[in-house]
């Protein structure tokens, strides 16, 4: 199939080589060549994505303030990554097709535009595109294309590994906070809101967390600053099999966590195409905010930026 194409939406998406873009003074792309890392800036965030690394995000920046992991963390387990969904399907390791070997990059208008190979255990291409928005947002969509002969069933999954010791905090949804694969992480639900407040110390082992959202929104209070992801809300049958909308991983092996979403379960037949998108936002904290596990106005400082178009 070829990845410029989208039959499912309608329309025929024509995408350029990569070529050399200049930045923009509140928005656009940076870029040296064809497939090399590439950012995607909003003043005052920036957004850094490399090809080469499965497409990943592998910086996100607020006025120089990181809040992803690097290599010196985590060899492997670094950034912000996508897979699909359920981890069933594929089991472990995740395909390095479409986590960690190269993308085709390409310029789109004033984003960037990114494709994997085809992976052939499942039939599975991910095309992965980053487009800046208004003051301090950036938006990754993510498409799940069925290139194989097969129909899946499949959802969108972003997994990001970020910087410990922050606070995370989302509405609580419909179901209750359960866990998968590891003993759980310890979440709160404090006044229809679940909390975590994550420990510079590692646990004695490995921690996973699974929930259910409402609202369509996260956030990670960390060094002052909130890191927000705004999504449509999934309902609970919308969910892959023994999956969740949102995630929590605390690594007992490195120093990082991470923060995961899931988007809707579908059927993807050959030639369809599943899109999905995140915008994320970065600010910084008020002074005087109160920052801590309960806080509601720290909860209603988050939903008034996510409510503000």
């Amino acid at each position: 199939m070829n990845p410029s194409m989208t039959a499912a939406a309608g329309f025929l998406l024509l995408v350029l080589p990569l070529s050399v873009a200049a930045a923009q003074s509140q928005g656009g792309t940076e870029v040296t060549m064809k497939n090399a890392p590439g950012a995607v800036t909003s003043v005052p965030v920036r957004m850094t994505i490399d090809p080469s690394m499965g497409g990943r995000i592998v910086s996100f920046t607020l006025d120089g303030f990181e809040f992803l992991t690097g290599t010196n963390i985590h060899p492997d387990n670094f950034g912000s990554t996508f897979w699909p969904s359920p981890q069933s399907m594929w089991n472990w390791p995740p395909p390095p097709a479409l986590d960690n070997k190269p993308y085709e990059s390409m310029q789109k208008g004033p984003g960037l535009s990114l494709v994997s190979e085809q992976d052939l255990n499942t039939g599975l291409q991910v095309q992965k595109e980053f487009r800046p928005g208004t003051k301090g947002r950036i938006q990754p969509t993510y498409t799940i294309i069925n290139s194989g002969t097969e129909s899946r069933k499949a959802a969108p999954w972003e997994i990001t590994r970020a910087n410990k010791g922050g606070l995370l905090f989302f509405p609580a949804g419909k179901t209750p906070v359960g866990k998968k694969h590891f003993d759980p992480a310890r979440l709160e639900v404090l006044n229809g809101v679940i909390w975590y407040q994550d420990e510079k110390e590692r646990p004695s082992g490995n921690r996973l967390s699974i929930a259910d959202g409402s609202e369509g929104w996260t956030a990670y209070a960390i060094g002052g600053r909130v890191l927000i992801k705004k999504f449509r809300d999934v309902a609970p049958e919308d969910n892959a099999p023994g999956e969740a909308e949102v995630s929590l991983y605390v690594s007992g092996e490195a120093d990082y966590i991470e923060l995961e979403l899931q988007g809707p379960y579908r059927e993807i037949k050959p030639g369809e195409r599943l899109s999905w998108s995140v915008e994320w936002i970065a600010v910084e904290t008020p002074p005087g905010l109160v920052v801590e596990k309960g806080s509601a106005e720290l909860v209603d400082f988050v939903r008034g930026i996510v409510r503000h178009l």
